[in-house]
């Protein structure tokens, strides 16, 4: 048998193949996690907190934080360039920076579709098209 013809017959049980692996790995290791909950884990949660419960008087909760919910076309814009104003989040004035990331339009609309079920219960998706947008009138 000429390797083309082995190629062609492995090839038919490809997909079949990478969709048992893919079942597998949900089965064995839980559900996959959501990509904005890996990237808030990996850059936020070291001052946010894991539960975004935040930091005392440092750094503010997210957990149904007032703040957020009403300026929440903010919220890309505070991601990617950060803040450097007080902010009063449940009656408490926070004053520590939140530093600026490089993160791009989709990795963003993942962390804010995250927060937005986690933290803030707003059943509200974003997309990348939207944050870009939201981008184009930070100040």
């Amino acid at each position: 048998m000429s390797s083309k013809k082995i190629l062609q017959f492995i090839a038919r049980f490809a997909i079949p193949i990478i969709i048992i692996l893919f079942i597998y790995n949900i089965y064995s290791h839980g559900t996959i996690i959501h990509p904005g909950k890996a990237l808030f884990k990996a850059q936020c949660s070291q001052c946010h907190g894991e539960d975004g419960e935040g930091i005392k008087a440092l750094v503010p909760p997210l957990q149904n934080s007032d703040y957020a919910l009403r300026n929440l076309d903010s919220i890309p814009c505070w991601l990617k360039f950060g803040i450097n104003h007080p902010v009063i989040v449940h009656d408490t004035v926070y004053d520590q920076p939140m530093y600026p990331s490089e993160i791009d339009e989709v990795q963003t609309a993942n962390v804010i579709n995250f927060m937005n079920r986690e933290f803030f219960k707003y059943d509200r998706e974003v997309n990348p098209e939207w944050v870009k947008e939201k981008w184009k009138n930070c100040k």
